[in-house]
């Protein structure tokens, strides 16, 4: 907020709401209770952020969806590597114990 606006309407903030001035706190907030419930207020954030992401990729910024791909990428690869380690611990259980060694009749 520009100093200008708040010396305006600095009587008009209720006291438990703080202000930031360029950057910088000139008035501190003071903790309160929640006045709804906390789930509710996570699904709300998730909801915006994800509003959010949805913005920047239909905004068609190169840079911004280049880097979520590189992201998804190694996210990916990632999973094929828990995969290939899984099937490569599977099969040593295998080799050891026989072919239905994990299951318990």
């Amino acid at each position: 907020m520009p100093q200008e606006l708040f010396e305006q309407v600095k009587n008009e903030i209720p006291s438990h709401i703080g202000v930031y001035v360029n950057g910088v706190s000139c008035k501190n907030a003071k903790r309160q209770e929640l006045g709804v419930d906390e789930q509710i207020l996570k699904d709300s954030l998730i909801r915006s952020l994800c509003r959010e992401v949805q913005k920047k990729f239909r905004s068609n910024d190169p840079w911004y969806i280049d880097i979520q791909e590189r992201q998804i990428s190694k996210y990916k690869k990632q999973a094929e590597d828990y995969k290939q380690k899984y099937w490569d611990l599977m099969r040593i259980g295998q080799e050891k114990y026989g072919s239905r060694w994990y299951k318990d009749y």
